[in-house]
């Protein structure tokens, strides 16, 4: 279940990479719907791995760039074609961090990378930090917005399942093993689920779950909130493996204890 591309470096810190939708992969939903596409096809187009390059400069860390051939799709990392699959993923990263002795796990993804970020960074209590990009907080919602006539590829036949997913993020069950995580929030006032994030935190200050959101005032919105602020993301993250905020400081000014807003918008 637990697959992907896994780069070392001779490190004790991983960065675990949760990939976004790639825009081909999405493009090739109806036709993986009408069995036009096969999951050999499929499989390659998981295999196109963002964030290469800024590992592959920022050599401080291992990174495990973990694939997401979940649901025919892609699951969130966490559904399965009308299954929950959390579980038993999140028993075999364990496995995966203890085998390879890392002492500090980063958690780092956008849009439904930044969904499993999440998961897994509440989960999972051997994961340190947390990076998460423009997540999507109710996935369902997201999924009837992108696909409606062709959601059965995730939600199977079970119609109840569909409000599960949407709800996912707010079950009790997931927040059980919570250990103290750093948990580190980006987004933008024109993505989709921008209130929904706004929403989520609240829900965790209510659980105990501290929380600091990076804020994008600017009228881009989803990918390009991503792609036109590299500068900005390779600068949290590489401070993240260095346990600095040197470069944070140049990118960002604090408006609250929680709240920074990018300098250049």
């Amino acid at each position: 279940m637990l697959h992907g591309k896994h780069l070392l470096n001779g490190s004790d810190t991983l960065v675990i990479v949760f990939q976004n939708a790639a825009k081909p992969l999405n493009d090739a939903i109806p036709d993986i719907y009408r069995g036009n596409v096969t999951q050999k096809e499929v499989a390659e187009m998981h295999e196109r791995y963002t964030w290469m390059k800024f590992a592959q400069r920022v050599t401080k860390a291992d990174y495990f760039f973990v694939k997401d051939h979940f649901s025919s799709v892609y699951g969130w990392y966490f559904i399965d074609n009308g299954k929950f699959i959390h579980e038993q993923f999140n028993e075999e990263l364990t496995a995966f961090i203890q085998q390879h002795g890392y002492k500090r796990v980063i958690a780092f993804g956008s849009s439904k990378g930044g969904t499993g970020a999440i998961i897994y960074g509440i989960m999972n209590p051997l994961i340190t930090d947390v990076f998460s990009l423009i997540p999507q907080i109710h996935v369902a919602r997201f999924i009837n917005k992108l696909c409606p006539n062709e959601k059965s590829l995730f939600f199977g036949k079970k119609k109840h399942f569909e409000k599960q997913v949407d709800d996912f993020l707010f079950a009790d069950a997931l927040y059980a093993n919570y250990k103290e995580t750093k948990l580190y929030l980006y987004t933008g006032l024109q993505d989709i689920q921008f209130q929904a994030l706004l929403d989520y935190r609240k829900f965790l200050e209510k659980k105990g779950v501290t929380s600091e959101l990076f804020l994008n005032r600017g009228d881009e919105r989803h990918t390009r909130l991503v792609n036109q602020y590299t500068p900005f993301i390779f600068a949290v993250l590489e401070d993240l493996i260095d346990q600095s905020e040197n470069r944070i400081m140049q990118q960002a000014v604090s408006l609250s204890p929680s709240i920074r807003i990018l300098k250049e918008q």
